[in-house]
């Protein structure tokens, strides 16, 4: 009986005894870190594909001026690994202000999505000077007219305060006392919003507005009374007397004009005022921007350090402007992927890029403003960009491509193998303040489409390869002509999915003669 008793006791003590314990020992064996991300996102109404960055964690979506920013249809919402979304995704979102979700795997990941809308509004009237200049907030419209107008009989001929398609109360064409403010409301289905529109007299007849100066040319504009003579711009050194007529197009805009003038001089004081019907605007200065270089675009100076050849004069901060994939791949061999070529060349030295492979990983040879930071794993950690503050229109230069079949693939590219490779040559504008921080281990790449510190792009593909060298030349596309950027990124990669170890071992590229332009 007694031998029963203490089976008995303990059976019901030793998984206490053994939970006791248990919970002395410190749990030191950490989660598996799975990152949860906003892989598509869609709303009916949108404008244009939503902007997802990965490194902000945020989402941006254009929606039409007829979508009711607190009732937001949602068409497409998907996460990556399966991550649970807090709150419950609806199938009707308010996207009036900017919506925070948490993605959730073993960590949480908060997520914004922001709404962005554009509302076309314009008040256009009889001698009206300029364009209507509207408050969003305060929700005045300002109108200027001239001095002859008589304030308390004046028409309105245009009016549109909200979205396409939406009705004004009271009916504009028949309010023509403005010697005070009056009030208009817009409907449209079940909303409405009500703005106050101001008139005031100007003693100027023409008015010479803002001008976006670059190195060799200047978006100037103006505004004058719409309806009268054709207007233009005058223009002239401001150390020179005499006045230069512009030539050129002119796009008009309701009471606001504006031009591109072209062929002028970097770093320059230049005047410049408005002219229309006899009237001229007040004359306003601006200086055009310097043509900035970035040193060693030819690829003629090259140093050796250790097993690495670098692409630079020496390693000396001011010097060091150049690096390429190098340090990684002969972190355990004598590769050297990109190398200093003086047989197949344009002029003196050029950039040979011969993708590989070093212990079965593909290693794509490329060549990039920026420097190699470490080796990370499998991968590398890059400081992606130099400073650099002009906006140069694009960057020309020469190539000789041959591309091999595509024989290393990650999972995502697997579809690539057996096709051709392809080279990849980009320069990217950006205001990033610091340099882009990219991680091919961890997958923290630059987006060209998506990142939002992009100001331009210029960019090169070319899977067929060619015979010998080739010249090529192209453009910036502006996404903003109002920002300056702080950093310039040129690339150039003999594969260009590299970054996700895919690409052909055998795909060559020479670069040589790179150089910015500013026609």
């Amino acid at each position: 009986m007694r031998e029963r008793v203490k089976k008995i006791v303990k059976a019901v003590l030793t998984p206490l005894l053994f939970a006791a314990a248990v919970s002395c020992i410190n749990n030191d064996i950490p989660y598996p870190k799975i990152v949860a991300e906003i892989t598509a996102f869609r709303v009916e109404g949108q404008t244009s594909d939503a902007v997802i960055n990965t490194t902000d964690r945020n989402v941006t979506v254009d929606l039409a001026d007829t979508v009711d920013l607190k009732h937001v249809t949602l068409l497409q919402f998907e996460v990556s690994n399966n991550a649970a979304v807090t709150p419950e995704i609806a199938a009707s979102m308010d996207l009036s202000e900017p919506r925070i979700f948490t993605l959730t795997t073993y960590q949480d990941y908060l997520w914004t999505i922001n709404a962005t809308q554009t509302i076309e509004r314009y008040v256009r009237a009889e001698n009206q000077i300029g364009n209507a200049i509207f408050d969003e907030y305060s929700k005045i419209a300002l109108v200027t007219v001239s001095s002859e107008t008589q304030l308390d009989n004046m028409h309105v001929t245009e009016m549109k305060l909200g979205p396409e398609g939406s009705s004004i109360t009271p009916d504009f064409t028949s309010v023509t006392d403005f010697s005070v403010s009056r009030e208009f409301t817009w409907h449209y289905k079940e909303r409405s919003e009500t703005w106050t529109v101001k008139v005031v007299q100007s003693p100027e007849g023409t008015v010479t507005g803002a001008v976006n100066a670059f190195a060799r040319r200047a978006i100037v504009n103006g505004e004058f009374q719409a309806g009268s003579a054709s207007p233009t711009f005058l223009y002239r050194k401001s150390s020179e007397s005499e006045w230069s007529t512009f030539s050129g197009s002119v796009t008009v805009n309701g009471g606001a004009f504006s031009a591109t003038i072209t062929g002028l001089e970097p770093s320059t004081e230049y005047a410049v005022k408005a002219s229309a019907g006899g009237m001229e605007g007040a004359e306003v200065l601006f200086t055009t921007e310097a043509e900035q270089h970035v040193e060693n675009m030819d690829f003629e100076n090259w140093i050796k350090e250790g097993k690495s050849w670098f692409p630079n004069l020496d390693l000396s901060d001011a010097h060091y402007f150049w690096d390429t994939g190098n340090k990684g791949a002969n972190t355990l061999s004598e590769k050297n992927p990109t190398m200093p070529e003086e047989s197949v060349v344009i002029s003196g030295k050029s950039a040979k890029m011969a993708s590989t492979a070093v212990l079965g990983i593909f290693a794509a040879g490329n060549i990039y403003t920026g420097k190699y930071v470490s080796t990370t794993g499998i991968g590398a950690r890059l400081d992606f960009g130099i400073p650099f503050t002009s906006r140069p229109t694009g960057i020309k230069g020469y190539y000789y491509y041959t591309p091999g079949v595509v024989d290393k693939a990650d999972d995502a590219h697997s579809y690539l193998l057996g096709q051709n490779d392809t080279c990849h040559i980009y320069a990217v504008l950006a205001d990033w303040g610091t340099p882009f921080p990219l991680n091919t281990t961890t997958g923290e790449l630059l987006d060209l489409n998506n990142n939002p510190g992009i100001i331009a792009l210029a960019s090169l593909k070319d899977g067929k390869g060619t015979d010998g060298y080739v010249e090529f030349d192209i453009k910036f596309d502006y996404r903003s002509l109002e920002r300056k950027p702080t950093h310039i990124l040129i690339v150039a990669s003999a594969s260009m999915f590299g970054d996700y170890f895919t690409g052909s071992t055998s795909s060559v590229l020479y670069a040589d003669e790179f150089e910015l332009t500013y026609e």
